[in-house]
C-alpha cells in the first residue's frame, strides 16, 4: 500500500515592509474606536442633565416668590410690570467675551444682532426668546480677573409670560454658572400699584418684618427680612434684609409707582453705577 508522505505546510514570512503596514493599521484602526468612543462620551456628556448651583437655585425660587406677590400689588399684575434681573460674575479674563458669545447666539447657532457701547466695555440686544434685552458689562479688569454685570430687562408691554421670564433666567445663570459658579444675583419689578394698603398688603404676604423705613415727601421705602426668600444682605444696623419696597406719589395724577427689590432696590442697574456706587 502506498502511504503518501505528509509535508510540513509551508510557511511563508513577512517582509519588514509587510509587517510594518500591519502594525500602521492596526494603530489607525485603534485610533479611530478612542475618537469615536470620546466622541460618544463627550455627545452624552452634553446630553446629560446638569446640577444647578446654589446660585442659580436661590435665584430661580425668589424670582418665583416675587412674581406671584407683585401679581396681587401691581395694578397690571406681573405680566405688565417691568421686570429686570442682575448677575454680579467675576470670572478669568477673557470672560466677557465668551459671556457674550454664548448669551448671543440663537439656538439654531446664528449670532443674535448686538450694539457696543462704552467703547466695547458694554455689549447689550434684544433676545426675542427670552422676551426681553441683555446687556453685558465689564465694570472692572484687574490683572487676570474680570468683573462683570449681566443684565435682563423685560417689559410687560406685550404681556409678559411667567414660563419664559423663568426659563430666560435659567439659561442666562447656566451660561454664567460655567464661568463663575459663585456669582450673585438681584431683581427688581417696577409698576403701579393699585391698593391704598400696599406696606400693609406686602407684610401679610410675606410674613416679613421691618428693618428700616424712610419716608420723604411722596415717597415711601421700606426694607423688610422675610424667610421665605433665600437671598440676604446685611445693611447698616447689623441686621439681615432680603426685600424692599418702594412707593412714589406721581404729582400730576393719581398713580402712586411701585418698585419692589430683593434683596434690595439698587438704584439704576447700569455699569457706570456699578463703578460708582
Amino acid at each position: 500500500m502506498y502511504i503518501p508522505k505528509k509535508t510540513p505546510p509551508v510557511s511563508h514570512r513577512l517582509s519588514a515592509r509587510q509587517r510594518a503596514k500591519q502594525t500602521k493599521a492596526g494603530v489607525i484602526a485603534a485610533l479611530i474606536v478612542i475618537l469615536l468612543s470620546a466622541a460618544w462620551a463627550m455627545w452624552q456628556a452634553d446630553r446629560a442633565p446638569r446640577d444647578t448651583v446654589p446660585a442659580e437655585q436661590l435665584l430661580q425660587h425668589d424670582l418665583q416668590a416675587l412674581w406671584l406677590w407683585s401679581d396681587d400689588l401691581m395694578r397690571s399684575g406681573s405680566k405688565g410690570a417691568t421686570w429686570t434681573v442682575r448677575w454680579n460674575v467675576t470670572g478669568k479674563e477673557g470672560a466677557m467675551k465668551e459671556l457674550v458669545q454664548k448669551l448671543f447666539t440663537d439656538e439654531q447657532g446664528k449670532a443674535i444682532n448686538k450694539l457696543e457701547q462704552n467703547e466695547g466695555k458694554t455689549v447689550s440686544g434684544a433676545v426675542p426668546a427670552y422676551s426681553g434685552r441683555i446687556s453685558v458689562s465689564l465694570v472692572q479688569s484687574d490683572g487676570p480677573r474680570e468683573q462683570l454685570m449681566v443684565l435682563l430687562e423685560a417689559s410687560g408691554l406685550q404681556l409678559l409670560n411667567k414660563n419664559v421670564v423663568l426659563k430666560a433666567t435659567a439659561d442666562i445663570s447656566e451660561q454664567i454658572a460655567f464661568i463663575s459658579p459663585a456669582f450673585t444675583s438681584s431683581l427688581k419689578v417696577q409698576g403701579y400699584t393699585g391698593h391704598d394698603q400696599t406696606v400693609h398688603r406686602m407684610v401679610k404676604l410675606t410674613n416679613a418684618g421691618s428693618i428700616d423705613r424712610y419716608e420723604d415727601g411722596g415717597t415711601i421705602s421700606e426694607t423688610f427680612f422675610t424667610r421665605m426668600l433665600r437671598s440676604a444682605i446685611i445693611v447698616e444696623n447689623g441686621k439681615s434684609a432680603n426685600i424692599q419696597i418702594a412707593l412714589h406719589k406721581e404729582t400730576n395724577s393719581n398713580n402712586t409707582e411701585l418698585t419692589i427689590g430683593i434683596p434690595v432696590i439698587s438704584g439704576e442697574y447700569s455699569v457706570f453705577t456699578a463703578e460708582n456706587p
